[in-house]
């Protein structure tokens, strides 16, 4: 599992209002939530959760010592015109250099500042955006992972399930069926 999204935790579903160590803490407790169902039918999934658990919290302390680093990242108006045009532009190719130049940035410059703001690349982060979108899709429709991989801009179901993995842990098949079967019903 890939710990360098610790800042970034996809299919996280708090506001965007709360302050970040409170999302972190829901974050952890969805996790450990979530080992304690799957620890006995999933072990692999439930270590998995552990995992993401323990990285969200290393990343917290790691957090902390970064905020007393030099200048150099981006501003928050800068961070969320990036979120914004990524939302839209979800299932079309996104290249760094468009994000770049939406700032007036080299890609370069832009470049280091964005991985120095979010703990990110530009890449790892659009596709941390792109896992979390269509893990929200698998949660309300059957659509085909193939049809939701294409809807959400992978090259194919194949792209689709590296990065997601990558991102979770688990495969999209797995997260899917894990995830579907701790909802409630709905009415």
């Amino acid at each position: 599992m890939n710990t360098s999204a610790n800042t970034y935790s996809p299919l996280s579903s708090t506001s965007s209002c709360e302050p970040e160590w409170l999302k972190q803490a829901r974050q952890v407790l969805t996790l450990l939530t979530q080992t304690e169902r799957a620890i006995h039918r999933d072990p692999d999934a439930a270590a998995a959760y552990l995992d993401r658990a323990i990285a969200l919290l290393a990343a917290e302390s790691h957090d902390e010592l970064s905020q007393h680093r030099a200048r150099g990242g981006l501003t928050r108006w800068q961070v969320k015109r990036i979120d914004e045009f990524i939302q839209q532009q979800l299932g079309q190719c996104i290249r760094t250099s468009e994000l770049a130049s939406l700032l007036g940035l080299s890609a370069s410059h832009f470049s280091h500042a964005f991985k120095q703001t979010t703990g990110l690349t530009p890449l790892n982060y659009v596709a941390a955006r792109r896992v979390e979108a269509a893990g929200q899709r698998m949660l309300c429709s059957a659509h085909s992972l193939s049809d939701i991989a294409l809807s959400h801009g992978f090259c194919d179901q194949s792209h689709f399930c590296r990065v997601f993995r990558r991102e979770t842990g688990l495969s999209p098949q797995t997260w899917r069926r894990l995830h579907t079967e701790n909802s409630p019903p709905s009415p």
